[in-house]
């Protein structure tokens, strides 16, 4: 028997219950914070049902506590990648021996932070990986480059993975998590669908990209024509225009080709995209983790061009685009917004 992945919102809310959990947690919960943490309850039954599942998971990691924050050190893949001088190297916002007053603040949102992060990777050994549905699966700072059967050819992002299924009517790709580039190879006979659960795409010899954020699927169209559907909607894109899919609805706006899947040339663009999309966005590179504990900030807009390999200033930089937004590197490989 298997157990489906939790659908994006249910994910998105369980993130937000983490969050509400380490903060009421870490011995700083004030009574606004209790208000606010009620209200949220109240939201809706999805809110009160992502909370009960979060303080279910909590209750039983008692034997784990006190153990090693996971992402207090790199991974054994990242590990691999990192230069022999990294392990000295420290890029960190805060000073470098910061007041006695700010250390004992750490130390107590640490085991908070452990059991938010523990929360997830525990929550995690409930549903499948996606390893059991991809076809292609890529890790932290990894892109894979393939060639399909038709002789299409795809890049297939950091932390993504896709499915493919292909038979003698279509020709079909399952975007599962993440970003790929698609260069599709002509077949009139046999179209080309790249799908998320938000819609698909239809192309018979192009080169556009689609990435997965939450319940929203982006399309960047490089060259050539494509259709979009979802629904019972449908709306044709030409080279240099982008889309926005979610909930039943098209938005369909310029752009330009030249920004386009940036990433591909070793770069991550924010183009007024949420703070909680871009943490997200980072962590698929960055080695470790960032953690956005106060969702007050999760909407405020974020700009910015970056490279893949000097992602630290991004993560600093949040300080200044975001006014108010505190930034605490708890270790190199765990920083906390908040």
């Amino acid at each position: 028997m298997t157990t489906a992945p939790l659908p994006d919102d249910d994910s998105r809310l369980l993130e937000q219950a983490c969050a509400w959990l380490a903060k009421r947690e870490s011995g700083e919960f004030s009574a606004a914070d209790r208000q606010g943490l009620a209200a949220w309850r109240e939201a809706g039954p999805a809110h009160e049902q992502a909370w009960q599942r979060a303080q279910a998971v909590w209750q039983g990691l008692g034997q784990l506590r006190g153990r090693p924050i996971p992402g207090a050190e790199p991974g054994l893949q990242e590990r691999a990648r990192l230069p022999a001088t990294d392990a000295a190297a420290t890029v960190s916002v805060a000073p470098t021996c910061p007041p006695l007053r700010n250390r004992r603040r750490r130390l107590r949102w640490a085991p908070a932070i452990a059991a938010c992060v523990l929360l997830a990777l525990t929550l995690a050994a409930f549903y499948p990986p996606l390893a059991w549905q991809a076809d292609y699966l890529t890790g932290k700072a990894e892109q894979r480059r393939v060639v399909l059967a038709d002789g299409s050819r795809l890049i297939l992002n950091a932390d993504s993975a896709l499915a493919i299924r292909f038979d003698k009517l279509q020709r079909r790709v399952e975007l599962l998590r993440g970003e790929a580039f698609f260069e599709v190879a002509k077949d009139a006979q046999r179209p080309f669908l790249a799908a998320t659960d938000a819609g698909e795409v239809r192309a018979i010899g192009t080169a556009f990209g689609v990435r997965r954020t939450g319940a929203e699927t982006q399309v960047e169209l490089v060259e050539g024509r494509v259709e979009i559907r979802t629904g019972d909607r449908h709306n044709p894109l030409t080279a240099g225009q982008t889309a926005a899919i979610a909930g039943g609805q098209i938005s369909v706006r310029p752009g330009r080709p030249e920004n386009m899947a940036v990433w591909r040339d070793g770069y991550l663009q924010f183009d007024g995209v949420p703070l909680a999309e871009a943490v997200e966005r980072i962590n698929a590179y960055r080695p470790g983790k960032v953690l956005l504990l106060n969702s007050a900030w999760a909407d405020k807009r974020i700009s910015g061009l970056f490279r893949l390999d000097a992602l630290d200033q991004a993560v600093a930089g949040f300080g200044s685009a975001v006014p108010g937004l505190k930034i605490m590197s708890l270790t190199r490989y765990l920083v906390v917004l908040r």
